[in-house]
């Protein structure tokens, strides 16, 4: 992972959208599972689209992480949580992950910070989750009581990630949220995540990401939702990175 600075400036052309084809990478049986998240309310305001921020960002910067990263495989730009009316980018390369921030520097000049996750060359990989829309399903849970010898289910693992990024996931099929997390159950650690979403409670595009020192996963798909329906019977298409970091 490195971190460089560079200049920020208005007005550029989109990222190229993510090629076709690419191998796909079967799920793999695993002992331990991760949490199952409940899906939390996705806010939305009135906003501009990703094309708009990623217009704002300079082409030195979009040359600069293309060449660090490779062509973009999927991409999103927002407005920063912390600096008024300034772009950030997250770009997923074949090559690596690129996010920008942006600063200002001691001579008072705009600038973006990029944070580079360098990939193993060859190890990105992708698959594709889909869920149909379904019916909320309901059931009777056992009164019986549990035997004194009866073992309690061992509860799932929780990574290190806000209430808010929970409930982002929450509303991700339960496949995906798997692949997101199970790289991150044992010994490594999330360094540094974000989400992005953008459309209605009907229809919906979403971006996402988590990234330790090892491996670092991505989502990205779209979701329909019947009007008021609960989160849990939408119809998702999703494809699901993941990748090595070189060390």
């Amino acid at each position: 992972m490195s971190r460089d600075n560079l200049p920020e400036q208005s007005r550029g052309r989109p990222a190229a959208q993510r090629p076709s084809g690419g191998g796909v990478e079967r799920a793999q049986p695993t002992q331990a599972m991760p949490a199952a998240h409940q899906a939390g309310a996705l806010g939305f305001v009135p906003s501009p689209d990703r094309f708009h921020w990623w217009a704002e960002l300079s082409g030195d910067v979009k040359t600069y992480v293309e060449g660090k990263v490779g062509p973009a495989v999927e991409w999103w730009a927002d407005l920063h949580e912390r600096e008024r009316d300034r772009p950030y980018a997250v770009v997923l390369g074949p090559n690596g992950l690129a996010v920008t921030t942006p600063k200002v520097n001691q001579r008072g000049q705009r600038t973006q910070s990029v944070r580079l996750d360098k990939f193993v060359p060859s190890s990105l990989k992708h698959a594709v989750v889909q869920q149909q829309a379904t019916r909320a399903r309901s059931g009777l849970r056992s009164l019986m009581g549990r035997g004194r010898d009866e073992q309690q289910p061992t509860a799932a693992p929780q990574l290190e990630l806000s209430e808010y990024m929970r409930g982002v996931l929450g509303n991700l099929p339960l496949e995906a949220q798997q692949r997101l997390q199970t790289p991150f159950l044992g010994s490594q650690a999330v360094q540094h995540y974000r989400s992005y979403y953008y459309g209605n409670d009907e229809d919906l595009d979403m971006w996402l990401y988590l990234a330790g020192d090892r491996t670092v996963t991505f989502a990205s798909g779209h979701r329909s939702l019947p009007a008021g329906a609960d989160p849990q019977q939408a119809s998702w298409r999703l494809v699901c990175y993941q990748a090595d970091v070189a060390r």
